[in-house]
């Protein structure tokens, strides 16, 4: 029992115990504090370096290594590119141009090669036919060039048109009666070699075993509501395409499955899937464009690529298996001088440009098939198509420094163009696939016409003056 006045040690160290535990709470509770301020900074800041990291990344080449866009690290690999071909002194600059398409990263194997007023002036290749096994992009490579084998297919049928076989204001259904059905019985030759003959896709798609046999293809072709199966006139584009590699040293397959080819033919190389969807992104015109695809996809487009044979991706392309299949529209295997120089015989109004060889089309042939036709509204591009009677395009994406050229463009970037007023025949292709959208030409193929143009332009100015 303690006595009155006197303190109580009990009471004493409670009270210091207690201040003690509040100092050890506020201290902790301090360092708590300090540890969250920490860590929130170092999330904010990595989100920040992620975010930079990022940007860098998406805009440097689809194809640049990832170590060299973050980090600057090991970039040397850009320009460790073997490159091979022909240029004409006066057109060294378009050259550059292609090389840089490499520095920058935008591509894994490419060719290109342009004839001006009949003359081979560039012929070049460049990068990796297979970048695994360091085999390089030749002038022997041979690539699949997509839709640009519409234009090779739109010169086979003027021939037929010139011979008489074929017009381009008669009912495909003449040819073909059993292509009548499904409200098909007016649809013309001019309109489906124009886009526009209304089957843009396959309802229940197609096997590549039906691809295979002509008569089940047509039967599902026929019966499309609302193309030709391939044959003219009893001959397929394959055929034909024969007989012009015969006549003009070129080389054009529809069909290449033959054992021969399996080395020379180039697969396809597509972009970082992060790269592509930035891509993307950035063709549909800002993100919210591109979640309205997403949720909302285009019943044409999708469609349109159902029907690619068993609905494989375009990765699969060209394995045995689909390079066994001809399609007049897409199946075409060649080089940038095969298409370069048929390009240039339409320059030349049909004419041939090497002594000795046969012309390719009259000049009134030329003449025809190069009209243009009304304007009409592509329900898969959702957009406006110039084209001429023979089915290639002439609208504004094929304008070069102020110069409209003619021809059609191919999956992932190939191109096929010529202009008659400066006489260039042009040709690209490429095993890169940057993108994931649909749009042809793009900028690789585009900057290296812009410099033969250039070129061309001002040797025209200099000659008139």
């Amino acid at each position: 029992m303690t006595t009155k006045g006197t303190p109580n040690p009990n009471i004493n160290d409670i009270s210091s115990k207690s201040r003690e535990n509040e100092s050890s709470s506020s201290s902790s509770s301090t360092t708590r504090s300090i540890l969250w301020r920490l860590f929130r900074l170092t999330v904010v800041s990595l989100v920040l370096e992620v975010a930079v990291a990022l940007k860098k990344y998406v805009n440097h080449g689809s194809f640049t290594p990832w170590t060299c866009s973050v980090f600057g690290y090991q970039c040397s690999r850009l320009y460790d590119v073997p490159f091979n071909g022909y240029v004409h002194k006066d057109y060294i600059t378009a050259q550059e141009v292609f090389k840089q398409n490499f520095y920058s990263g935008e591509e894994v194997g490419a060719a290109t090669a342009a004839y001006v007023d009949g003359e081979l002036v560039l012929d070049i290749q460049g990068g990796w036919q297979d970048p695994d096994k360091n085999i390089p992009y030749t002038d022997k490579t041979l690539q699949m060039v997509f839709s640009s084998t519409k234009a090779l297919t739109s010169i086979v049928v003027a021939q037929f048109v010139e011979k008489g076989v074929l017009s381009y204001d008669e009912k495909i259904s003449t040819y073909w009666p059993e292509f009548s059905q499904g409200n098909k019985e007016n649809v013309t030759l001019g309109d489906l070699m124009q886009h526009a003959a209304g089957v843009g896709y396959l309802e229940n798609g197609i096997t590549t075993a039906e691809l295979e046999d002509p008569e089940r293809r047509s039967h599902i072709l026929a019966e499309q509501p609302h193309n030709f199966g391939g044959r003219v006139a009893g001959r397929t584009v394959n055929d034909v395409a024969a007989d012009l590699n015969e006549k003009y040293g070129i080389e054009w397959y529809l069909r290449p499955y033959q054992e021969e080819y399996d080395y020379r033919i180039s697969s396809f190389y597509t972009a970082p899937t992060i790269i592509r969807i930035y891509s993307t992104i950035k063709e549909l015109g800002g993100i919210g464009n591109f979640f309205k695809a997403i949720l909302n996809p285009d019943e044409n487009v999708m469609k349109s690529v159902a029907s690619l044979p068993d609905g494989v991706a375009t990765s699969a392309f060209p394995s045995l298996r689909l390079r066994r299949v001809e399609s007049p529209s897409y199946s075409g295997h060649t080089n940038a001088r095969s298409i370069a120089k048929l390009a240039a015989m339409m320059a030349n109004k049909g004419k041939a440009i090497v002594d000795g060889e046969p012309d390719l089309l009259s000049t009134e042939t030329y003449n025809l098939v190069t009209e243009p036709v009304p304007l009409d509204f592509d329900v898969f591009f959702k957009r406006h198509i110039n084209c001429v009677k023979g089915g290639w395009g002439n609208h504004e994406d094929f304008s070069v420094e102020g110069v409209q050229f003619i021809g059609w463009p191919g999956f992932g970037g190939s191109t096929f163009f010529w202009n008659h007023e400066l006489k260039i025949g042009f040709g690209y292709h490429m095993n890169g696939i940057a993108s994931g959208t649909i749009q042809s030409p793009d900028n690789r193929s585009m900057s290296i016409l812009g410099a033969i143009v250039k070129e061309a332009l001002k040797k025209k100015n200099n000659t008139s003056r």
